[in-house]
């Protein structure tokens, strides 16, 4: 194949730049990301391919399959010891950053955190090590990168008066100081306000008996076809190819990077009646120790006092709903059309801060980026198969707490994957699991669950299920098509 001139420099240019970057072997001794600044959308690319280059063997990069409005890539880049490949046993896990353009500091986090993970795993980090070799890592930067552009453009057009040598100057020395310009996509669309709202089905169906509790495939389907939200804006790009990349990747945990305060934030984000009030999930104890592993490993979250706007939050974290209603978020969405579950979280009250501040901001919030993933592995984990040892996958996973003798349904089910494997975060105590698929004997076990301190296996509770006798399917039918 014969090369343009262009495309001849840019090789050139990479392979350059790789090796000035990561030519020395063995430990990691030279840095290429700027920690003291910010990246733009070029910067940030070339950045992910440089340690691409450094970590070939633990690292993968690839696009969403569609680009934002104004085609510019959703990249993401994985970390783990067979990063190409979804490993049955092995969790998956996601960080999305920049959602809201003007919202940066979990897009540079994640960029030192990309690095940080290269590094201390060629540098034989125990811990590192092991959190990269048991767990698919997802990392996106930037959900919204021309939102990015849009700030930092109407940032430099606003200080001339500054009298900054150029643009980086002054991202480096002032940031951004406007709360709104450039939060929104390229067509002027909040996409945290743009998923498909399955929330009001969730609440809907909550007035039921055996209703559905997850997995809403059919509703977001729904919903997508009227082409417009919940706030009667049309459905983004960059939203859609998110929400399908929830929906077919096997997430167990993740946590969508915000700013403009300083708490970590947990479903339900909106209430029944759309009121500012407390609306915790079927997984609310659980979710309030997500988000505690977060805000108590943080430099400053958990700590008392104000923060931003004079709002206090106990050990620094709330509801979402009870902080303010949102309709049509990322991580109601995750929660109700996947097995993932999201958390949000505010990351400081400066939405664009100088990029001078971005170590201290590093400095702050590592070594809750690291704690918060090893949450992936808690609970219990296993195979499901037939007594063929085949895998069978869409199996309903149910879970009821045991405590003083009763039986407790958690109201939120998971399903098994296409590898008949299955995840399902857990606080400790005693549960009774029950694993249900057409044309197969449902089955039961008990376990106790005790989750450890940086445990990077979760309890291995594998089933095998009975094959079920024709009148036992055909019952199996009758109740299905009764429900639906």
């Amino acid at each position: 194949m014969i090369l343009s001139s262009f495309h001849l420099l840019k090789f050139f240019i990479l392979t350059f730049l790789t090796f000035a970057c990561f030519g020395k072997p063995h430990r990691y001794q030279n840095r290429c990301l700027e920690h003291d600044n910010h990246h733009n959308t070029e910067e940030m690319l070339a950045a992910l391919d440089y340690i691409h280059a450094q970590c070939p063997d633990i690292t993968h990069i690839y696009d969403l399959p569609l680009r934002s409005t104004e085609n510019r890539p959703l990249r993401v880049i994985i970390f783990s010891d067979q990063p190409k490949i979804h490993e049955p046993l092995e969790p998956e896990f996601k960080y999305v950053a920049n959602m809201h353009g003007n919202e940066v500091v979990g897009r540079e986090l994640l960029l030192r955190l990309a690095e940080y993970l290269c590094q201390e795993y060629q540098n034989q980090n125990e811990q590192i090590q092991n959190l990269v070799d048991n767990t698919r890592i997802h990392l996106m930067p930037s959900m919204n990168p021309d939102g990015w552009e849009i700030a930092a453009e109407y940032a430099w057009n606003t200080t001339q008066d500054l009298a900054f040598s150029d643009i980086s100057t002054m991202m480096k020395e002032y940031g951004a100081k406007d709360w709104i310009m450039g939060r929104a996509n390229a067509n002027d669309i909040d996409l945290n306000r743009n998923f498909p709202n399955l929330d009001k089905f969730i609440y809907a169906y909550n007035h039921h008996s055996h209703h559905k509790n997850n997995h809403l495939d059919m509703e977001t389907f729904r919903l997508l076809l009227k082409d417009h939200d919940c706030m009667k804006k049309p459905y983004q790009i960059e939203t859609v190819a998110v929400a399908f990349w929830i929906m077919k990747s096997p997430f167990v945990l993740s946590a969508n990077l915000h700013n403009g305060d300083l708490v970590a934030n947990y479903p339900y984000d909106t209430s029944e009646n759309n009121h500012k009030q407390y609306s915790g999930s079927p997984d609310d104890y659980l979710f309030r120790q997500l988000a505690e592993a977060y805000s108590y490993a943080h430099k400053q979250m958990s700590s008392p006092g104000q923060r931003c706007d004079n709002e206090h939050f106990k050990d620094g974290i709330t509801n979402g709903a009870a902080w303010y209603p949102v309709c049509g978020g990322m991580q109601d969405f995750n929660y109700l059309a996947s097995n993932c579950f999201e958390l949000t979280f505010e990351l400081g009250c400066d939405k664009f801060p100088p990029g001078k501040e971005l170590k201290s901001l590093w400095d702050d919030n590592q070594h809750s980026l690291i704690q918060y993933m090893m949450k992936t592995h808690i609970g219990i984990k296993g195979l499901i198969r037939n007594e063929e040892g085949e895998s069978i996958s869409n199996a309903g996973i149910k879970i009821y707490h045991i405590k003083d003798g009763e039986l407790n349904y958690i109201d939120h089910d998971v399903k098994s994957n296409l590898d008949g494997d299955y995840y399902r975060l857990l606080p400790d105590g005693l549960y009774a699991i029950e694993v249900n698929s057409l044309g197969y004997k449902k089955a039961i076990q008990y376990v106790t669950v005790q989750n450890q301190i940086n445990q990077v296996n979760a309890q291995r509770v594998d089933f095998v299920l009975k094959q079920a006798t024709m009148e036992e399917i055909n019952r199996q039918e009758v109740m299905k098509k009764y429900w639906k």
